[in-house]
């Protein structure tokens, strides 16, 4: 069995860059929706398919309300079944949807912390959010693209990220450094602070209500850069 982590960095975020990188993105989504196909019926994964998908990812089908946010984001017409390329096409636009972007990305939290954990290890966070942020920073239109601080963070928005990967790479350096577990908080708002940072990093509101977290990593960046 594939553990959350995996299962969530494999179904969750493979798409959204373009050119070789999306082919192969949506190569890997086809070989996991062939693993839970039905042998009955290869056109679609049913009812069995469906209950070993949320065994691996930790879903309860029951209660989850993750598992009626993907049958609308993965095209699902009957409760538990999933065409091949609705199910690709989903998975594959979420780096450039806001909204399915960080539902998923939220949810992960959940998905890949230790049973009982109010916070996510490490080495668990480190090794998820390049899956997440490197394809989105890619994708054109980009869920991380550049809204105005203050603005709602579903804004829609054409401006590109002005978050760069090499500001990224710092975020990955100061996490190593700082060797502490990620909180929920940081979790989820360091999507809205790349959405929200200016190139320079000189429009940061310290007196909004930002994670001391990302309160550091702003100080380490303009010490930086």
């Amino acid at each position: 069995m594939m553990s959350r982590a995996e299962a969530a960095r494999g179904s969750s975020t493979s798409g959204g860059s373009t050119g070789s990188s999306a082919k192969a993105q949506e190569k890997k989504l086809g070989e996991i929706w062939e693993r839970f196909k039905d042998p009955s019926d290869p056109k679609l994964i049913k009812i069995d398919g469906t209950m070993e998908l949320c065994n691996e990812l930790d879903i309860d089908p029951e209660s989850d309300v993750v598992l009626f946010c993907l049958a609308a984001d993965l095209g699902s017409k009957t409760t538990g079944e999933w065409e091949k390329g609705p199910f690709v096409s989903g998975w594959a636009k979420m780096p450039g949807n806001i909204d399915s972007f960080k539902k998923v990305y939220m949810h992960t939290f959940d998905l890949a912390k230790a049973p009982g954990s109010r916070t996510l290890g490490l080495e668990t966070a480190l090794s998820l959010w390049p899956i997440f942020v490197e394809p989105a920073l890619d994708a054109t239109p980009s869920a991380l693209s550049h809204i105005q601080p203050g603005s709602p963070p579903s804004t829609e928005s054409s401006v590109p990220p002005q978050f760069t990967k090499r500001h990224f790479e710092l975020w990955i350096q100061f996490q190593t450094k700082k060797n502490k577990a990620v909180s929920k908080d940081t979790w989820n708002l360091f999507i809205d602070f790349i959405r929200t940072i200016d190139a320079d990093f000189k429009d940061y509101d310290e007196e909004a209500a930002w994670p001391s977290t990302i309160d550091d990593f702003v100080e380490y960046v303009r010490a930086n850069i």
